[in-house]
C-alpha cells in the first residue's frame, strides 16, 4: 500500500471522528510537511497537505523506502560454482516448475558431484518446493549455496534450509528455531556425535508440548543403540500416548534391551510344546489377564472400539508386535517360512500375523517379507503385497514385481503396478537395465488394447518411471513404440512427455558429467 493510499484509509471515517496517523516521512519529506503546515494548523488541513505533498512527490517520481528494516547483511562467499550455462539453467527452471520429482532429485545430484549449486535467480523457485515437497529437500539443500542460505534467513516459510549450508552447527537454531529446524539440527548433531545429541534432547525435554515431544524424539532412530535405552525406558512412562508408543517402537529395534526382555517373556508364556502323535508340537495361547506391570511398557488393556480382536487376542497383539522378527527363530527354532506355515494351526493367528506384519516392515525384515510372499495366504490376515515388497533389496523387488506385471490384467492393471512400484521407490533408486527391458516390452505389447487405452494411471507413471532407468540404458525407451496407428493416438502426448525427459537428462548428464567437482 502507498503512503497516499495509507492516509486515505486513515481518514476514510472523517477527521472528526477518529484523529488521524499520518505515514512518516523521511527527514526531507518531513520538514517539507511541517513548513507548509505550522504548528496550529487544523487536521484537516494537515491532512490535505500531506496529500498534497506525496502527490507532488509521486509525481516527480519518488519512490517510499519498502520497509523500515535495516538491510541484512550480505551473503557469505560462495563456495560452489553457480551454474551460467543459459541452457542448462533452463532446463533447471522447467524441472523445478514442473517435475517429475525423480528428475529434480537427479538434476541435484548430479549438480552436487559437479561441485555445482543452482544460479540466483532459481533460488526462490528451489526454496518454496522445498517447503512444499518435504522428500526433495535432501536433495536440494547441497545445491542452494551460501546465497539459498542467506535467502532462506529471509523468509519463514523457506526456514527448513536454514543453516544447512554451515560446517559448524549453530545452537541458536536449536534454542530459538521452529520445529523444522530444530530437528534438522537435532538430526545432523545425531549423526556427528549420537550421545551429545541425546543429551541436548533429553534437557528440557518435559517442557516440550507433545507434538515437540514425539517429533523429536523421532530423530533418535539415526544411530539408535544401547546408549540409548535408559533415556527411552523413562519415556514409557511419559504423559504421551504417542510419545510412550513411540518409545516403545525405538526400543523394540534394540534387541538386546530391558524391554524387549520384558516382551519376550510375556511371549514365552504364551508357547508351549506338546506331544502330539509321536512328535512334538508348538502350540500357542493368548494371555488370560491383562498383567499387572504391562501398562508401564506402553501397552494398553482396553482396545479401541473399532478393533475387531477380542480382549486376549488385543493383548497378544500388542506383545508380539513389539518382538524384533529374530526373537522367533530364536525362540522356537523355526524359520521364518516354517514359522509361517505353523500360525495358521493355532487360534490367534490373525492377532500374531497382523503384528509380525507390523514388526516386519519396522525392521525391513526381508527373509520373513520373501517368506510371506511366496507363502500360501493366512486366512484373516491381508496384506498388502507392495508394502511387504518394500522390504526386500531393489533386485529382490524386481523379481516380484515383474511377476505381477507379466502376469497381466488379472490382478492389477499396468498403470496399478507402476504407480506402487514407484510409491516409496527412493528418488535415487535405478532399476536393472534387463527389468527395465522387460517392462518397456510389456507395456508396448499391451498399448492396442482397450485396457491400456483406458488405463489413465500408466499415463501419468510412465514418465517417472523412465527417470529410474539407468543413464545408459534410455536407448532402449526411444524405439520400438506402436504409433503411427489409430489404437494407439491416444498414446501419443504421454510418449512426447517420456520422450521430453529422456532428452533432458541426456543434457544433465552430458552437460554435468563432465565437469569436476573442486
Amino acid at each position: 500500500m502507498s503512503q497516499l493510499d495509507q492516509l486515505a484509509t486513515e481518514v476514510l471515517l472523517g477527521t472528526e471522528r477518529r484523529a488521524p496517523n499520518l505515514p512518516a516521512l523521511p527527514d526531507a519529506l518531513s520538514n517539507l510537511l511541517d513548513a507548509a503546515c505550522p504548528a496550529d494548523t487544523a487536521t484537516e488541513t494537515r491532512v490535505l497537505r500531506a496529500a498534497g505533498v506525496l502527490a507532488a512527490c509521486a509525481a516527480a517520481g519518488y519512490v517510499p523506502p519498502a520497509s523500515q528494516r535495516e538491510a541484512p547483511a550480505p551473503s557469505a562467499a560462495e563456495r560452489l560454482q553457480p551454474v551460467a550455462d543459459a541452457a542448462l539453467g533452463e532446463g533447471l527452471r522447467q524441472l523445478l516448475d514442473a517435475g517429475p520429482d525423480a528428475l529434480r532429485a537427479e538434476a541435484c545430484r548430479l549438480l552436487t558431484g559437479a561441485g555445482s549449486c543452482l544460479p540466483p535467480r532459481l533460488l526462490p523457485r528451489a526454496l518454496s518446493l522445498g517447503q512444499k515437497t518435504p522428500a526433495l529437500r535432501g536433495a536440494l539443500l547441497p545445491v542452494l549455496g551460501q546465497r539459498g542460505d542467506w535467502l532462506a534467513r529471509q523468509d519463514a516459510a523457506w526456514a527448513w534450509a536454514v543453516g544447512a549450508q554451515e560446517e559448524v552447527l549453530d545452537p541458536a537454531l536449536w534454542e530459538h528455531g521452529t520445529l523444522d529446524q530444530r530437528k534438522l539440527y537435532l538430526d545432523k548433531l545425531r549423526r556427528r556425535d549420537a550421545s551429545a545429541a541425546r543429551t541436548l534432547l533429553q534437557t528440557g525435554f518435559g517442557q516440550l508440548d507433545a507434538r515437540e515431544r514425539a517429533a523429536l524424539l523421532e530423530q533418535l532412530a539415526t544411530g539408535l543403540d544401547a546408549a540409548d535405552e535408559d533415556f527411552l525406558e523413562s519415556l514409557l512412562a511419559d504423559r504421551s500416548k504417542e510419545v510412550r508408543q513411540l518409545a516403545g517402537r525405538l526400543l523394540s529395534v534394540l534387541p538386546a534391551s530391558r524391554y524387549v526382555a520384558r516382551m519376550g517373556a510375556r511371549m514365552a508364556a504364551c508357547l508351549a510344546q506338546e506331544r502330539k502323535l509321536f512328535r512334538q508340537v508348538l502350540t500357542l495361547d493368548a494371555p488370560t489377564a491383562f498383567g499387572a506391570d504391562w501398562k508401564d511398557d506402553a501397552l494398553e488393556e482396553t482396545r479401541a472400539k473399532s478393533e475387531t480382536l477380542g480382549d486376549r487376542a488385543w493383548w497378544l497383539y500388542q506383545i508380539a508386535r513389539a518382538l524384533p522378527m529374530a526373537w522367533w527363530p530364536a525362540q522356537t527354532g523355526l524359520t521364518p517360512a516354517e514359522l509361517i506355515k505353523w500360525l495358521p494351526g493355532t487360534d490367534w493367528s490373525e492377532a500374531v500375523s497382523r503384528a509380525w506384519g507390523e514388526a516386519m516392515q519396522r525392521e525391513a525384515a526381508a527373509d520373513w517379507a520373501e517368506a510371506f510372499l511366496v507363502a500360501p495366504p493366512i486366512k484373516g490376515f491381508l496384506f498388502d503385497v507392495f508394502a511387504f515388497i518394500e522390504c526386500l533389496p531393489l533386485a529382490q523387488r524386481e523379481q516380484h514385481w515383474l511377476r505381477l506385471i507379466e502376469a497381466g490384467g488379472r490382478r492389477f492393471a499396468m498403470g496399478d503396478l507402476l504407480m506402487r512400484l514407484l510409491q516409496n521407490l527412493p528418488h535415487e533408486a535405478e532399476l536393472s537395465a534387463d527389468f527395465v527391458q522387460r517392462v518397456l516390452r510389456e507395456v508396448r505389447k499391451g498399448l492396442p488394447s482397450d485396457s491400456s487405452k483406458y488405463d489413465y494411471n500408466l499415463r501419468k507413471a510412465l514418465p517417472e518411471f523412465v527417470c529410474h532407468i539407468p543413464a545408459a540404458s534410455l536407448k532402449d525407451v526411444t524405439d520400438g513404440w506402436p504409433m503411427g496407428r489409430p489404437d494407439t493416438e491416444y498414446f501419443t502426448e504421454t510418449l512426447a512427455a517420456v520422450l521430453a525427459i529422456v532428452e533432458q537428462r541426456r543434457t544433465l548428464h552430458s552437460t554435468l558429467t563432465q565437469r569436476k567437482s573442486p
